[in-house]
């Protein structure tokens, strides 16, 4: 389909050209499928009839009075044909207007009549100080009498210097009507760019003093050009030895700067001013900056943003530590409340074999079993008395309960610790709450992040938590070393006190080269950002825009857009399992914080039972000599008697 506007321009100076010209635009334009025609004249109106009968809504201006070009021409999203007569005595300045407008692109089509022994001279001599480009649709018809001859004309880069681009496309008569040989899309017949020169700003971190273009299309990792840049150099070095046009560069340091002319040099700014044709790199979009630059789609990558550590082994129940709680609740309650019936029916029992005291003997029966071992309180317990069958029977519910419910839990704990995976960051806030110190890579948009509170670029859209890693991690946090620096310090991680936010791009290549076979397993990754989609853009209203729309998605469907992704982003260094990881410290820790209560709880109970023991002893002691001392008495009473 033709999405242009139809700018028509026919040049009437006799009754005779004035009808040929008028049935060759009304056929050209119901052969372009316009909707709608604008019809600017001084004087002929004749054609308005002829259009609106072949179904092309018209709205006539005339020129010769004060005309707002800009506002007739106005469109949506539908093309708009406008039909001009060029006899009129301000035709130039109509197409001035039209030209300083940026009408002459890919939403207008023009037709422009000509008569070859015209006074005014050659329209094409006009149309070489217009602001034309690739996009233009700009056709003027030559009046030769018996037939009139139609010539494509547009630009491929006035402002690069390129001279008007002239190609016959065929001609109209009264008996053979309209015959072109142009093709539907515009771009097939203006596939050879003839060597043109774009402008291209990209980024490269640290201002690089020697600048190479390979530097940005090799294949192999190269420091401070992030995965932003390679893939997109990949994708528009395709189309540069396709469509034959190179490009020039400028080197800037960040992707987004503000619109002010004193502003610091980035892709954004530099397009917004005009000073550049397209990026040769890529970024995320966000609502406001679409008021500055056009974007290209389909998207060229995705990006992504990680917090990389190594795994932390440190702390009691923290970091997906699950030690102490493998069973349910439900399972544990159901537990307690069957022991604790078990202990009521066995104090019963005991109450009615009128032992001793019978709600420590059933207490302690059944938490010793429970404990898997045995209580002796002098009872033998195979004796044959029917008064001990309830103990036989409760003790061998609770110590077959008990056994089972061990091998659950212990069989739950293996299970766990065997298929679990390793205790690592899950989210912001355990992020927030760790001990680690966090390091940047000193990159455009983490400097955007830094400077501008407020600004969510990794969440996208209204954060707190990303505002309290901010704040907490970075703002007031105590540094023991740079908050921003280059991707080789990634290396700090290994220390286990920082954790370094890069791309994964950026990371692997630095951790690929330096990072030990246990180091790659015990390493720890927390996502930030995406994966989120990134653009090639270009100027506000970019003439090549369409070009570069309908080539990206030519490479998208032929496959060189994941092909160019995994060619430049390469493998990720794994962890082999060669070297397993030892049980941390902080998933153990609660088996032994166990075992020490326990342990403690023994020590006491046995300091209680020497105690009891050695009061019990006194006390027997002292009775036997009271009782002494009392027969020693009497039989000294006796004796006297």
């Amino acid at each position: 389909m033709w999405r242009t506007v139809i700018l028509a321009a026919c040049l009437t100076p006799d009754p005779g050209a004035s009808l040929g010209a008028g049935s060759a635009a009304v056929d050209y334009f119901v052969q372009k499928g316009a909707p709608y025609l604008c019809y600017l004249t001084c004087e002929n109106k004749k054609l308005v009839h002829e259009f609106m009968d072949r179904g092309i809504r018209v709205s006539l201006q005339l020129i010769d009075k004060s005309c707002d070009l800009e506002r007739n021409l106005l469109q949506w999203n539908v093309p708009v044909g406008v039909l001009l007569d060029a006899g009129c005595e301000n035709t130039e300045d109509i197409l001035n207007t039209a030209s300083r407008g940026i009408l002459f692109d890919a939403m207008h089509m023009w037709l422009i009549k000509e008569i070859a022994d015209h006074e005014g001279g050659n329209i094409l001599n006009v149309l070489q100080r217009m602001n034309l480009s690739v996009d233009a649709d700009v056709v003027v018809a030559f009046d030769k009498g018996d037939r009139v001859e139609l010539i494509d004309v547009f630009n491929y880069g006035r402002i690069q210097g390129n001279d008007l681009e002239k190609k016959y496309i065929g001609e109209w008569s009264p008996e053979g009507g309209l015959n072109v040989s142009l093709n539907r899309f515009k771009y097939y017949d203006r596939w050879d760019f003839h060597n043109l020169t774009l402008r291209a700003v990209t980024v490269i971190l640290g201002d690089p003093k020697d600048f190479m273009p390979e530097m940005l299309s090799d294949v192999g990792y190269k420091a401070g050009v992030p995965l932003l840049t390679k893939i997109p150099t990949q994708l528009l070095y395709i189309l540069k030895d396709i469509h034959n046009f190179s490009f020039k560069y400028t080197v800037a340091g960040r992707w987004i700067g503000a619109p002010e002319r004193n502003s610091t040099l980035a892709v954004t700014n530099s397009l917004f001013w005009g000073e550049q044709d397209i990026s040769c790199t890529s970024a995320r979009m966000f609502k406001h900056w679409l008021e500055w630059v056009d974007v290209f789609s389909p998207p060229a990558t995705s990006f992504e943003t990680k917090f990389y550590y190594l795994i932390l082994d440190q702390g009691i129940g923290s970091y997906e530590n699950r030690f102490l709680t493998p069973l349910s609740s439900g399972v544990w309650l159901w537990t307690a409340a069957a022991g604790v019936a078990c202990t009521v029916l066995l104090g019963v029992a005991a109450v009615l074999e009128a032992r001793s005291e019978p709600g420590l003997y059933a207490f302690f029966s059944v938490f010793a079993v429970i404990c898997q071992q045995a209580y002796e309180d002098g009872v033998n317990l195979f004796e044959e008395m029917s008064s001990s069958q309830g103990r036989r029977l409760v003790l061998l519910v609770v110590g077959i309960t008990s056994m089972l419910l061990y091998n659950y839990y212990t069989s739950s704990v293996v299970s766990w610790l065997l298929n679990a995976a390793a205790p690592t960051l899950a989210d912001m806030d355990a992020l927030i709450n760790s001990d680690l110190e966090l390091v940047f890579e000193d990159i455009g948009y983490t400097r955007g992040w830094l400077d501008n509170p407020g600004f969510f670029y990794y969440s996208g859209y209204k954060n707190p938590k990303e505002d309290e890693l901010r704040l907490k991690k970075v703002t007031r946090a105590r540094r023991t070393t740079a908050l921003l620096q280059p991707a080789a310090a990634i290396s700090l991680i290994r220390t286990g006190t920082y954790a370094y936010h890069t791309e994964p791009y950026t990371a692997y290549q630095v951790i690929s080269r330096t990072f030990s076979e246990r180091e790659l397993c015990e390493l720890g990754a927390l996502r930030m950002l995406g994966p989120d989609n990134v653009y090639i853009f270009g100027q506000k209203r970019s003439p090549y825009k369409q070009f570069f729309v309908w080539s990206l998605m030519r490479l998208l469907e032929r496959g060189h857009t994941s092909l160019a992704s995994a060619r430049v982003s390469g493998p990720r260094p794994t962890c082999s399992g060669r070297a397993p990881r030892a049980l941390a410290l902080g998933q153990a820790a609660p088996a032994f914080a166990a075992l020490g209560y326990a342990a403690l709880l023994s020590v006491i109970i046995a300091v209680v039972e020497v105690w009891f023991h050695k009061a019990q002893n006194k006390k027997q002691a002292r009775g036997e000599f009271d009782n002494r001392a009392h027969n020693a008495e009497r039989s000294d009473f006796f004796s006297e008697a």
